[in-house]
């Protein structure tokens, strides 16, 4: 008996370790959101694998009636990799992309630097006016900017009604302006040129200009000045700049799909779509599995390089001063041109489709054309196959509807699962587990949208015991909501968590207050701004998609990203012009919203894309 108690006593004892060391509430929580996170971004990948890798029902229109669904094959990537059709299927769309992401990489870090270094390390004239139309672009739609620019070049010569160059100066331009690579380029860099300018303003403004007045001193010509102490110190920015610009570009659905289709101009986010449009949807996955792959390159190379920061630890935070270049008499005049570039990129584009969409027909820019047919008209048999006007016709108001409940739900699931993860990694550092969550909820982040959203399509179309047939249903697009924008949501609370000190949580855990009243009353109120930033930017994000989700939609469940590239589609030009205008009308009122609430609470949200 005697011999038998210090074991028991043992057993006790390690019952109760295991209990705290597993039964916390800290590895609840864990084991919680690796459920999640499998469910909501490793099983659509397996799902995705798996379906390029066995015969489905409509496979049997290539390979015959004797193919056993469901059976393992590779008949699928040697059709995207090695047979006659590869060049079209695969070998053009991505050497076409790659051109374009490098078209967009040079004009992104070029504007994008120019002006970083105008705003902040010269005197030019209206920097104020500068910064805030600088980041414009990026707030609309990446589409916004290739339907106005379809709206400024489109001639007859290219089998188009008038364009506006061609109504006022009778100019026609080359097809290959109005439709192709060029004009996705330039499209796209016009979108993600503030990327350039944030992340480049932001390393200038900590660049100690000590240093190259020291390089002054020493001797050095101002060539040398640059490439030795300027570059060197915001090259990291300049690298992320590239980086973000490559992965953003490669996997943009809507800008190549209006100024590339039209002209069979594919590139791979449009391949894509077109696969699956046509039920070829295991040749789409591998496509889009092949698109993957080179993300997964670019964030290689990004580790590679950006992880050895020993080469960039020239920036002084300390002690620093910033030298301001004088322009001179070419300040205002400078100062002015600039403005009117950002003018032109920025708001004449919005102004171009709003009278686009006042134009009773087509073509004509004239006074006496314009009307509000296309926004309260009733339809006219025989104009838009009697399409009543986007603010009379039911189906715009439910999407409408579903967009701004789809941003609001989808920003409030990310925003409090990003707070949860931020708790994990703040509390319990170095943790296994608590790594392999964080690791796994940025991976959404580097799937470009258009292959996230075929991922999501292969999942739940058909539907089994743990993913069920969701295509077509609201609850499909909060899902892929929520797993691609989680990454958002999560870099916020990560930030917001690991300022959070764990004394206030020890001191109420010594009071026995239990771990859900801790968070609630204590670490939630601390951390709100972070949650706030999290789902705003969740919620704006997503009533601009239209790459992630062009796949999951049907006529039952629209959107208004997708209603307004539906009209484009079937050509009902001025309806699609009126109705962008409207959900630019629609992001800008949130905005603005988002603006007064942060000033009303006193707090500060950050403006993340």
């Amino acid at each position: 008996m005697d011999r038998e108690r210090p074991v028991a006593l043992a057993a006790v004892r390690a019952a109760r370790w295991a209990g705290r060391r597993f039964v916390s509430p800290q590895s609840l929580l864990a084991a919680l959101l690796l459920v999640v996170l499998a469910y909501l971004v490793v099983a659509p990948l397996f799902a995705v694998v798996t379906t390029s890798l066995t015969w489905q029902s409509g496979d049997t229109r290539f390979a015959g009636p004797d193919i056993e669904v469901g059976r393992f094959t590779l008949f699928h990537w040697q059709r995207v990799l090695n047979s006659e059709l590869t060049r079209n299927l695969i070998v053009l769309p991505m050497m076409r992309t790659l051109t374009v992401a490098l078209g967009v990489m040079v004009i992104v870090t070029v504007v994008g630097g120019a002006l970083a270094w105008l705003v902040v390390r010269t005197d030019v004239a209206f920097k104020g006016a500068i910064a805030t139309l600088a980041v414009l672009p990026y707030v609309l739609p990446s589409w916004t900017i290739a339907l106005a620019w379809l709206t400024l070049f489109r001639n007859q010569g290219v089998g188009a009604p008038r364009g506006f160059l061609e109504y006022a100066l009778g100019w026609q331009a080359p097809e290959w302006l109005v439709y192709g690579g060029v004009p996705i380029v330039i499209a796209l860099g016009i979108h993600y040129f503030p990327f350039g300018y944030l992340f480049l303003s932001g390393a200038l403004k900590n660049l100690n200009t000590e240093l190259e007045e020291s390089a002054d001193v020493l001797g050095l010509s101002r060539w040398q000045t640059l490439t030795r102490i300027t570059f060197p110190i915001v090259m990291p920015a300049i690298l992320s700049v590239l980086l973000l610009a490559f992965a953003r570009s490669i996997g943009t659905f809507g800008t190549p799909a209006i100024l590339g289709l039209p002209a069979r101009y594919y590139v791979v986010a449009t391949q894509i779509y077109s696969l699956n449009l046509t039920g070829r949807a295991s040749q789409a996955y591998v496509v889009a599995l092949a698109l993957m792959a080179i993300a997964a390159v670019g964030l290689y190379i990004n580790f590679k390089v950006l992880g050895t920061r020993k080469s960039f630890d020239l920036v002084s935070g300390k002690g620093g001063r910033s030298r301001i270049v004088s322009l001179g008499r070419w300040r205002i005049p400078t100062g002015a041109a600039v403005l009117l570039f950002l003018i032109a990129v920025a708001l004449f584009p919005l102004l171009l489709l709003f009278w686009s969409s006042l134009m009773a027909n087509q073509g004509d820019y004239s006074l006496g054309n314009l009307s509000l047919r296309h926004w309260i008209g009733a339809g006219t048999p025989g104009i838009n196959d009697g399409e009543p006007g986007v603010l009379r016709n039911p189906l715009n108001l439910t999407a409408m509807w579903n967009s701004i409940r789809l941003g609001l739900l989808g920003g409030v699931v990310c925003g409090i699962l990003g707070l949860l993860i931020g708790y994990l990694v703040a509390r319990v550092r170095g943790s296994l587990v608590v790594r392999l969550i964080e690791q796994v909820s940025f991976v959404p982040m580097l799937i470009p949208s258009i292959a996230f959203g075929a991922i999501y399509l292969s999942l739940f179309a058909r539907g089994g015991l743990l993913a069920p047939a969701l295509y077509g249903t609201f609850a499909l697009l909060l899902l892929v909501t929520v797993g691609k924008q989680l990454p958002y949501a999560a870099r916020a609370g990560i930030s917001a968590q690991m300022q959070v000190s764990k004394e206030l949580e020890e001191a109420a855990s010594v009071l026995s207050i239990p771990w859900h009243m801790r968070f609630a009353r204590i670490l939630f109120p601390l951390t709100r701004p972070a949650f706030l930033a999290g789902a705003l930017i969740v919620f704006i994000t997503t009533m601009r998609e239209l790459s992630l989700y062009i796949m999951l939609v049907t006529p039952r469940i629209r959107l208004m990203a997708t209603q307004a590239f539906w009209y484009t589609e079937v050509g009902f030009r001025q309806l699609a012009d009126a109705f962008t205008v409207m959900l630019v009308v629609v992001i800008l009122v949130v905005t603005g919203l988002v603006n007064l609430l942060n000033r009303l609470s006193g707090g500060r949200v950050r403006s993340v894309s």
